[in-house]
């Protein structure tokens, strides 16, 4: 009984020596990295590998408005805010600050991740790419840029294509499956391969997929024209331009590997609405052009010929990686990351709005948009005296 007792230890600690070293295989080190790091969090940026996105040398900080933090918001809209976990809130108008607050110990110098906030500026440095003339115009195909996808239909995705996301390909963003591209994505170590093993599933250009495959192209299309990484690309060309106050980080699929580019940028509340502003202001940052005006009028209205699933009509909220969110008599343009990582532009008040927290509503307002949202702008309308 004792021998047999020991055997039986023995092949369970091999059992379990098998699959720890299983976990440092390419198919199951996300598997490992989940267990070390958790679920997704705003701070995950100080427990996955990053890289750090310098800070401007030129900092500007927001000119406070002259009624700056003298609005009193509703109480069931701050309830709603704090039910939520929100972390900041901070609202604009004519480039002054007019309201801002923090919960939970944050404050003007916390860092907090994106999420898919982070597409959005993928995009604007596609816009960028595009004024420097180092990408040819948003119909070049892929192909020119990653190798695997010379062949087959992966051959037809154009830059607009994923811009748009409508690429055709397999990845769905509503898998949340062990082995999904999702899990891939943001607890793999190669963004790269993942990419590579994507396949067509359906034609290119024609319906809208919400998909994060789509950016993660576009962000190695981007290293591919500079040959630089996209943190550093990210500092370069955006934020030491726009008077960034605080140096942030985005994070990597492995120490000193790729950035994540379709999320997982980590910068504080108040240089998140410097991206506001250049929504609100078509790429130009107080008379300097940082994006093509033109790309950018393009990237924040809805998208040409495609077809949205959900009503069979042509798009109505996505342009390329911004999205357009109507609110009673305003039209927004915004960058959106999971748990309610929100920066609004709003032209006709020519204003600014960001929300970050921990959580957002599980109920939607339409197809696209989650119930809490609405709350958050009446509350920004407040404080606006709308």
């Amino acid at each position: 009984m004792k021998r047999l007792f020991r055997n039986l230890l023995f092949g369970l600690g091999g059992v379990l020596l098998l699959g720890a070293g299983l976990t440092y295989t390419p198919p199951f080190v996300h598997i490992r990295n989940y267990v070390q790091r958790g679920e997704v969090d705003i701070l995950d940026y100080k427990h996955h590998p990053k890289r750090q996105v310098l800070a401007s040398t030129l900092p500007e900080p927001w000119p406070l408005d002259s009624n700056f933090n003298k609005a009193v918001i509703s109480q069931n809209l701050m309830d709603t805010l704090e039910k939520y976990q929100t972390t900041a809130f901070l609202v604009f108008q004519d480039g002054k600050l007019v309201y801002e607050k923090y919960w939970e110990g944050f404050d003007p110098k916390t860092l907090s991740q994106s999420f898919s906030a982070a597409k959005s500026i993928i995009s604007m440095l596609v816009g960028v790419a595009l004024y420097e003339n180092k990408i040819r115009g948003l119909d070049e195909p892929i192909s020119n840029y990653i190798d695997s996808f010379r062949e087959g239909e992966k051959a037809k995705i154009t830059l607009r294509h994923c811009l748009t996301m409508s690429s055709g390909l397999d990845w769905h963003e509503k898998d949340r499956g062990v082995f999904s591209n999702n899990a891939y994505g943001y607890y793999g170590e190669d963004m790269a391969d993942v990419i590579d093993g994507l396949n067509v599933e359906k034609p290119a250009g024609k319906e809208f997929e919400y998909r994060s495959g789509d950016t993660q192209i576009l962000g190695l299309v981007l290293e591919k024209v500079y040959n630089k990484k996209i943190a550093d690309l990210a500092s370069e060309k955006i934020f030491q331009r726009i008077g960034s106050e605080t140096d942030a980080y985005w994070m990597l699929d492995k120490p000193k590997g790729r950035e994540k580019a379709f999320c997982c940028f980590a910068p504080t509340a108040r240089d998140y609405a410097r991206f506001g502003h250049l929504m609100l202001w078509k790429g130009n940052w107080k008379g300097r052009q940082i994006a093509s005006e033109k790309y950018m009028t393009e990237a924040l209205s809805p998208a040409k010929g495609v077809i949205d699933p959900k009503t069979g009509k042509p798009i109505e909220v996505y342009g390329y990686q911004f999205w357009m969110q109507p609110y009673k008599d305003l039209q927004t343009v915004s960058m959106r990351g999971l748990l309610g990582q929100l920066i609004w532009a709003i032209p006709s008040r020519n204003a600014v709005v960001v929300r970050l927290g921990h959580k957002e509503a599980p109920q939607k307002v339409g197809p696209y948009f989650k119930q809490d949202s609405e709350m958050y702008l009446q509350a920004a309308m407040e404080v606006l005296g709308n």
